[in-house]
Parts: C-alpha cells; sequence; structure tokens
C-alpha cells in the first residue's frame, strides 16, 4: 500500500548506517567488485554501484557526493529503485515493508522470486517481477499452498497467534482458523520470512554478519505484523 511507504523507509533507514569506506567492501566500489572502478564508500545503505546507477554516470559518484546523501535522497531512491520495483503500493500492508527492507538489504529478484515461490507460481513465472500475475495470485493462490514454504518455526508462530493447537503440523484445523481470521495475509509474511531467513543462512557471509541478518529480520517481520493489525487485510 502506498501510504506506507514513509512507514517502510523509515524503519529501512533506521536500519543503515550513515557513511562507511571499508576497502574490502565491495559495494563501496563503483563498479561493484573490490578494486573496481573508485572507492567511494556507502551512505545510509545506498552502496556506490546504486548511486551509479541513480545518477547515470560513474564518474559522478565520488566520496564527497556520496557522504553527501541525504534523508530525502535516501526516500527518492528507495521509492524508485525499490518500492516501484516490488510494486509496494499493490501489496498487503505488512507484506510490502517486508519485501522492501528485504530487497533494500538483499536485492529486488531475491526477494521478488521468493514471494513467486511462496505462492507456488510456475517455474517460467518465477521471473523475480512482481506484475499482475503475481499480484493476482497475492489475493487467490490456496492458502495451502502458501503454508508449504513456512518453516517449523513460522509454523509454530502462526499457530500460536491464530490460537490453534501449536505442533508445527498445518492442517485442517490452522486452515480453517487462517480463514475465520482473515490470516492470509499473516500466513504470506510467515512464510516469505521464512525463506528470508533460509537466504541468509546461505549467504557466504552468514558465520560473520548472519546474527546480524537474522536480528534485522526479526525486526522486519514485526515490524510486518504491526502493520497487518492497523490495517484491513486484503482477502
Amino acid at each position: 500500500m502506498d501510504f506506507n511507504f514513509d512507514i517502510a523507509a523509515q524503519f529501512t533507514a533506521s536500519r543503515e548506517g550513515l557513511y562507511q569506506c571499508l576497502h574490502s567492501d565491495a559495494g563501496n566500489w563503483t563498479f561493484g567488485a573490490v578494486g573496481q572502478g573508485n572507492l567511494v564508500g556507502t551512505m545510509r545503505g545506498i552502496s556506490a554501484p546504486v548511486m551509479v546507477r541513480w545518477l547515470g554516470d560513474a564518474s559522478m559518484v565520488t566520496k564527497s557526493v556520496m557522504q553527501s546523501i541525504t534523508q530525502d535522497q535516501f526516500n527518492a531512491i528507495a521509492r524508485c529503485l525499490y518500492w516501484r520495483a516490488i510494486n509496494g503500493d499493490q501489496l498487503p500492508a505488512g507484506l510490502d515493508l517486508l519485501l522492501f527492507d528485504f530487497a533494500f538489504n538483499s536485492g529486488v529478484a531475491r526477494a521478488a522470486k521468493q514471494l513467486q515461490r511462496v505462492l507456488c507460481m510456475q517455474p517460467d513465472e518465477i521471473d523475480g517481477d512482481i506484475g499482475e500475475l503475481t499480484l493476482e495470485a497475492v489475493l487467490h493462490a490456496p492458502v495451502q499452498e502458501i503454508t508449504l514454504a513456512l518453516s517449523d518455526r513460522y509454523k509454530r508462530r502462526l499457530q500460536d497467534d491464530l490460537g490453534v493447537t501449536s505442533d508445527g503440523i498445518i492442517g485442517p484445523g490452522t486452515l480453517k482458523a487462517i480463514k475465520a481470521q482473515d490470516a492470509r495475509t499473516r500466513a504470506l509474511v510467515y512464510a516469505c520470512a521464512s525463506l528470508q531467513d533460509a537466504s541468509y543462512r546461505s549467504f557466504k557471509g552468514f558465520a560473520q554478519f548472519g546474527r546480524g541478518w537474522l536480528g534485522r529480520l526479526d525486526q522486519r517481520v514485526e515490524a510486518a505484523v504491526s502493520l497487518l493489525t492497523s490495517v484491513p487485510a486484503l482477502t
């Protein structure tokens, strides 16, 4: 939902640091690889390659330009390159923030493809583009298919939220409760969070950065769930 952009952008901005310029961080180099292009740093989570894309000219991206990225510029870049890319204004509240922050943190295509896998779309439909077909599936894909993506942790959390037996088995009782309590979007949030968790654990830097990544995921899920209860669910 478009009115959630400011909430989502504030959440993401608060989890990103200010200026840093580590030589070993590929995101600090204008061509996106260590030693490739110029070492100019990252500001407010806006990496050097993203700023090159934004300005359209690598020669314009300098340390001084990176250091001067304002909150307003962050919001403009985040809206254009991430929120619109995931079609955030067309997604249910809660799911929009969850996908936006993960897209900003780990890539738009990865976030979109995970949603499409959760929705059990056909292999040739998993293209990283949240278009009309995906949005239709968000509304109408069978809940029992969505719940297949849930990890054991999020199965139990969903059941706890619904007030049903927390046994980690999504059976008729849980499915009935999802329908009765309009909890379809909640199931989608937890299913996508399950895949985000798995992605983080598969990343090369997990041993070093995994604790922070998973902590951010926990915060992201909490923020998403808070939006579920603040606006009417899409059914």
